[in-house]
């Protein structure tokens, strides 16, 4: 009985073309949204050009990490091109990584051996020159720390054995700039120490936010049928046609989930193949029940709504205030410090928070607040059948 109410419930939600679109539409829309934002990102990146002329293992290492940086935008071009750039201000920075690059980097020759150029409108040269100089000075300890161990431990007249000794010495210099260097400067942003955060944690993706909120605005959409229900008196005839008030409430709940599910899944395969969302057991774990808990949530809620209007209302307030007050779309730091504190009970901060840490507790946390949401909006259901 249970299994028929819920297909039920799914034919009546999905009887028109519309509504079918509906599960695909926000979809596509988040998508050209995201992409949308993207662009608009990649445009406010610092332009920097930079021109190769060693084309070795060090040059197109440093390329790789530099291009990396969320906070530039890099292009590789030849050096007439480059000045060209930096000259119409195409360009903020230019720099020449000049032929013997790698050779004077082993033999820890750094000093002025990058030329940068300057456009006449830059203003933010210092912190891309920091950057830059960051990889360079990474490779050129690597190298003297390589050079020291092999002078003082791995002197040997097998070539072959030396060379490896010193590639094992810089792999390991290397690996002490993972995930951070011994001593680095963390540019941070925030009124307060306690604020602050560090700038390369700022995602500028809005495809998670955005996932979170239409999950819950279709959550509270489809959850309207108990108030179409007793408006249209199926209340009186629950005993006749299911049985118990349990059996309906499950019944039409577990088809509203179904179809949340459905979109979920929509909307993680997107993600997922846009590169905007790593799948794991926790982010599955996390996302199944966040749904869950709006589901039990929204039927709770719809239970004490009497018009439809009203329910639209109380949808549109609870999903544009949790997704704001949360901090997913921008820095829950910049609101007041009451807010800050709020919005940590909002449901889309705990998600974030278990994407970001990996942890099961919050799913099992949603597990049980929705057992205990559902057992009162079914008890409060039954009372009333």
């Amino acid at each position: 009985m249970v299994w028929t109410i819920a297909f039920t419930r799914i034919k009546l939600l999905l009887q028109s073309p519309w509504s079918w679109l509906g599960l695909v539409i926000p979809v596509l829309l988040l998508g050209f949204l995201d992409l949308s934002v993207e662009k608009t990102a990649q445009n406010s990146k610092i332009p920097v050009v930079i021109v190769d002329e060693d084309v070795s293992d060090y040059s197109k290492l440093v390329l790789d990490r530099v291009r990396k940086n969320p906070a530039i935008s890099v292009k590789t071009v030849s050096r007439s091109e480059a000045k060209n750039q930096i000259k119409t201000q195409e360009a903020s920075i230019g720099f020449l990584i000049p032929e013997g690059f790698m050779k004077h980097i082993q033999e820890n020759e750094e000093n002025e051996l990058v030329t940068m150029w300057l456009s006449t409108g830059s203003i933010s040269h210092g912190l891309v020159r920091e950057i830059f100089a960051s990889e360079v000075k990474r490779l050129s300890a690597n190298s003297y720390g390589a050079s020291t161990v092999i002078k003082t431990y791995g002197k040997s007249e097998n070539a072959a054995e030396q060379k490896t000794v010193w590639k094992e010495a810089w792999e390991y210099s290397d690996h002490q700039w993972k995930p951070e260097p011994l001593m680095t400067i963390n540019y941070k942003v925030g009124a307060t120490k306690e604020k602050a955060q560090p700038v390369q944690e700022r995602n500028l993706s809005i495809y998670v936010p955005g996932m979170l909120l239409l999950l819950m605005l279709f959550s509270f959409l489809w959850n309207s049928w108990p108030i179409k229900d007793r408006e249209a008196g199926m209340r009186f005839r629950v005993p006749y046609s299911a049985r118990s008030s349990f059996v309906y409430w499950s019944g039409n709940a577990l088809g509203v989930w179904i179809l949340q599910l459905q979109l979920l899944v929509l909307l993680v395969a997107f993600g997922w193949w846009k590169g905007e969302l790593a799948v794991n057991s926790a982010t599955v774990a996390s996302l199944l029940g966040y749904v869950l808990f709006l589901n039990a949530l929204s039927l709770l809620f719809a239970y004490f709504v009497s018009a439809n209007r009203t329910w639209q209302a109380i949808t549109l307030f609870t999903v544009l205030s949790t997704s704001l007050l949360s901090g997913t779309f921008f820095p829950s730091d910049e609101l007041t410090r009451f807010l800050e504190k709020a919005a940590q009970w909002t449901p889309q901060y705990w998600v974030m928070a278990a994407l970001h840490q990996d942890t099961m507790l919050i799913p099992l946390t949603f597990l049980g607040l929705s057992i205990v949401l559902f057992g009162l909006s079914t008890i409060k259901a039954g009372d009333n059948a």
